[in-house]
């Protein structure tokens, strides 16, 4: 069945294979937080995520492209992060494993990701 897209820029925007890799790192930099207790280089590393995201965003919706590489599976994966990093606060997990585990998960997503690029497809917003 195929599935009717009502409105293409905004579903570009929500499975952007750039925004949702920025988004892991913007997370990842916060989970290094919770784990080195200290706050200047995680900061500036999510800082530095959430102006590029910023503006790729403002790139998307101002200049408006007429296609983009999006990623379905990146786009899953970066949501269950953000659960995960939803969770993992709220706990106030006090072991360091719960810090360390998703960091190494996100290198090895993001390395696969540039290593195997067969989920990305080119979005065409505009047809």
């Amino acid at each position: 069945m195929k599935e009717e897209i009502r409105h293409r820029r905004l579903y570009a925007f929500y499975h952007s294979k750039v925004l949702n890799a920025l988004m892991i790192v913007i997370i990842v930099g916060i989970f290094l937080m919770g784990y080195y207790k200290s706050y200047l280089l995680p900061v500036i590393c999510s800082a530095t995520g959430f102006l590029l995201f910023i503006g790729y965003t403002a790139w998307l919706w101002i200049k408006k492209p007429q296609k983009i590489m999006i990623n379905n599976w990146l786009s899953d994966i970066s949501g269950s992060f953000t659960l995960y990093f939803l969770i993992v606060t709220a706990l106030k997990a006090e072991n360091q494993w719960w810090y360390i585990f998703p960091i190494v998960c996100a290198v090895l997503i993001l390395f696969l990701c540039m290593i195997n690029p067969k989920g990305d497809k080119t979005f065409i917003i505009t047809p």
